[in-house]
């Protein structure tokens, strides 16, 4: 009997070993961010500037925080949600509520350059550098707004069935556009040249569509959906495979490199998992601060990125992958 016990202690210490050095993450140390407070909406990196791009909603402020420099600017925006990066101007585009506006900042400076008014409130953003369009979804609305930033006005607007707007992803290489809609748990596609809408593909039995991605070097789609990363054909929209997430995931990476998507959760954990061309493996787990949905990826350095609020006081935090 005690040797059946030791060999099953035996056993599952040589699990738990096993399974610590097989976590697909790394946690890293918080950097706190000072001055700021609050939640944040998205956060996106910019390769070009090696910056976290901080939609800090609940600071009521875009913040930037240089990774060279470790440098944190608080930019006054009032209320921001999300960023895209205009690399050749040298401009952020940021997606700012109180009231619903793009607001224009200079990347080298970090100061507001300019504004474009719109009529409701703000949620995702993304920029198309081939038409020089900043595309802007309504948080009230199934609708995106197409906005000429020079000319800083609407250029048109375009209505989806559905009730609400979630992440959006860019494929200008085909030159089409993938939009999360609420309501009918859908994704739509957009030609990026014409601004119609081509394709909604339902993502039954799955539902509550929010972060999305492409997965460039396949024909897939990545949609973060309540319990389940789904991986879609962007050309017919078919579900090529499902794998479990955490629940309530806000936004989503993928980084193409190591083929891993990485699902932020709010109950507490980071969804990590491996992409194929037609197949989704789980890799595991790895806890992060409660209740934080936002993430980004550093596709130089593979170092993945969340930011959070704690009390008074915010930070973001990195985590490395344990490559095999």
């Amino acid at each position: 009997m005690k040797t059946q016990i030791a060999s099953c202690f035996g056993s599952l210490l040589f699990a738990l070993s096993l399974s610590a050095q097989t976590a697909p993450l790394t946690t890293g140390d918080p950097i706190p961010l000072p001055g700021t407070t609050g939640g944040y909406d998205f956060i996106q990196f910019d390769s070009a500037g090696n910056r976290l791009l901080l939609g800090h909603e609940g600071n009521k402020s875009f913040d930037v925080y240089d990774l060279n420099s470790k440098k944190l600017t608080v930019v006054p925006t009032s209320t921001s949600q999300d960023a895209a990066a205009d690399v050749k101007n040298h401009l952020y585009y940021v997606s700012g509520n109180d009231p619903g506006r793009m607001v224009i900042v200079d990347a080298k400076t970090l100061t507001v350059t300019g504004e474009v008014p719109v009529p409701s409130d703000v949620d995702l953003i993304g920029y198309d550098p081939q038409t020089g369009l900043v595309h802007l979804c309504n948080d009230k609305a199934a609708e995106q707004w197409v906005i000429d930033p020079v000319a800083k006005k609407i250029v048109t607007t375009i209505k989806f069935d559905g009730t609400g707007m979630e992440d959006m992803a860019l494929d200008l290489k085909n030159r089409r556009l993938f939009q999360a809609v609420k309501g009918k748990n859908a994704i739509a596609m957009v030609d990026l040249d014409s601004n119609k809408i081509l394709a909604a593909w339902p993502l039954a039995p799955d539902k509550g569509p929010h972060g999305i991605a492409l997965v460039p070097d396949t024909d897939g789609l990545l949609v973060a959906c309540a319990s389940n990363l789904v991986l879609i054909s962007r050309t017919s929209g078919k579900i090529l495979a499902t794998a479990p997430i955490g629940a309530r995931v806000d936004e989503m990476a993928y980084d193409p490199a190591l083929h891993m998507a990485y699902c932020a959760s709010r109950v507490g954990k980071i969804s990590v998992i491996a992409v194929g061309a037609t197949t989704l493996t789980p890799a595991g787990d790895v806890p992060d601060a409660a209740r934080t949905g936002d993430i980004t990826v550093d596709p130089a350095t593979h170092t993945v990125w969340i930011a959070y609020p704690k009390g008074d006081q915010c930070f973001a935090q990195p985590f490395t992958p344990n490559q095999k």
